[in-house]
């Protein structure tokens, strides 16, 4: 007996033939919504994620400025003034901070000895003050008014004295009250160098450097 194909067997099948032998099972189709085999999620290494975190953080996180820090200290505020000097009161000044320098003073600038020298006066009582020889206008103005850079705190003490000097009858000017202190710093210095003053350059060195 010659073998029938699959088809004509599945045909006799549905004709109820009774010759027909049992159907052969055949494979089910597959359901469209049977799940298929997904492709397994690869597990980063341990510390990958750690570091890409840190990497995308690094790219994203704004750092901070840095701070510019100052070199130096901030200047103090000065102000300028101006103070009638003969060429001889200006020469015996000049003489006299060169001779502080040498024997250890501080005042490294010629503006900065005259503040000095507006301090030393200032801390002086007003009776003290009251023996300085008093300076009146000249008949014959031979010199000349020159202007130094003094710290604002050192001429609000000066205003200070003078208004203390007021109280006990004195009124000198801004200017003669000022020479009044130079002097008194110049013969310190003589003092203090034997008596003498050295003889000062026609220019001083704009700053003093040991």
């Amino acid at each position: 007996m010659t073998r029938r194909s699959l088809r004509d067997r599945n045909r006799a099948a549905i004709a109820l033939d009774p010759d027909t032998p049992d159907l052969e099972p055949t494979a089910e189709p597959r359901s469209s919504a049977q799940p298929t085999a997904t492709r397994p999620v690869e597990e980063p290494a341990p510390g990958t994620q750690e570091a890409t975190s840190a990497t995308e953080k690094g790219s994203t996180t704004k750092k901070p400025a840095a701070v510019r820090k100052a070199a130096t200290a901030a200047a103090s505020d000065t102000a300028r003034l101006g103070i009638y000097l003969t060429p001889q009161e200006f020469e015996d000044a000049k003489a006299a901070y060169l001779a502080d320098w040498t024997n250890g003073g501080e005042a490294d600038t010629f503006a900065r000895w005259i503040a000095a020298a507006i301090e030393t006066y200032a801390a002086r009582t007003p009776k003290q003050r009251a023996t300085a020889q008093p300076r009146g206008r000249a008949d014959e103005r031979t010199g000349s008014t020159r202007s130094f850079a003094i710290p604002t705190d050192t001429v609000a003490r000066m205003r200070a004295a003078i208004n203390a000097d007021q109280q006990v009858g004195r009124w000198p000017s801004d200017s003669a009250w000022c020479s009044e202190a130079i002097a008194a710093a110049v013969d310190a210095a003589r003092t203090k160098n034997d008596g003498s003053l050295p003889t000062p350059p026609p220019r001083l060195p704009n700053r003093l450097v040991r």
